[in-house]
């Protein structure tokens, strides 16, 4: 509601937008149906180590730094590799409109992935209880819905958390180069941290070339 009523950029309207956006948002929530039927309940079995009994706020920041720090790296390789941007990222990047909902517009294979690497993260590498873990992964997405948001927000918050501002700027037209993580920490200490005081002017694929889904989820550019 409240991108409607005070966005910070008026959106372009684009054909075929929300039954794209439909669709990949229902992607998303199958692949966590499925993670939670499968990989969720067996990863566990196989843990490093047992901090099951970890203070659940200690566990939740031990898994937030830990995943955050995970994720900028694997972020980056999705912006830095070829292969990895044809085939997982690039339909994240495509649309012109950034809001809140197409935070999960993603490719299912990239969906997927995450899913994977994230419950490895948290129940084999740090053998997190199910609960801590499930409270790592709700605060990673309302921190992603959040800099997707079509708002405009302090600019001294870009400091502690990722800002719509600074997302804004990660994706911006041809940029690939900044903000890779939820934690501005990991893009200091990286060298990638941008904290924008103006919007870039253009986000996503030029030339209606988001419209070309199918070629993407295929591994190709769009033309």
């Amino acid at each position: 509601a409240v991108e409607r009523i005070r966005p910070a950029v008026l959106q372009p309207r684009v054909p075929g937008w929300v039954l794209r956006l439909t669709a990949l948002n229902a992607a998303q929530v199958g692949v966590v149906y499925l993670g939670a039927l499968t990989w969720d309940h067996w990863l566990p079995h196989w843990r490093v180590w047992d901090n099951s009994d970890l203070h659940p706020a200690i566990g939740l920041a031990l898994g937030y730094l830990t995943i955050t720090f995970v994720y900028y790296w694997w972020h980056r390789a999705r912006h830095e590799s070829p292969l990895l941007w044809r085939w997982l990222h690039q339909v994240h990047h495509s649309p012109v409109r950034l809001e809140c909902l197409m935070s999960f517009y993603k490719h299912p294979l990239e969906i997927l992935l995450n899913g994977l690497l994230s419950s490895t993260v948290l129940h084999v590498l740090l053998g997190l209880s199910p609960s801590t873990a499930a409270m790592v992964v709700t605060l990673t997405g309302v921190a992603e819905l959040f800099y997707h948001w079509n708002v405009r927000t302090p600019h001294w918050l870009g400091y502690l958390f990722q800002r719509p501002e600074m997302h804004r700027r990660h994706h911006e037209r041809n940029w690939h180069r900044s903000n890779y993580s939820d934690l501005p920490l990991w893009d200091w200490l990286f060298g990638t941290f941008d904290n924008p005081r103006q919007l870039p002017a253009e986000c996503g694929f030029a030339d209606q070339r988001e419209l070309q889904l199918w070629t993407m989820l295929m591994g190709r550019r769009p033309r």
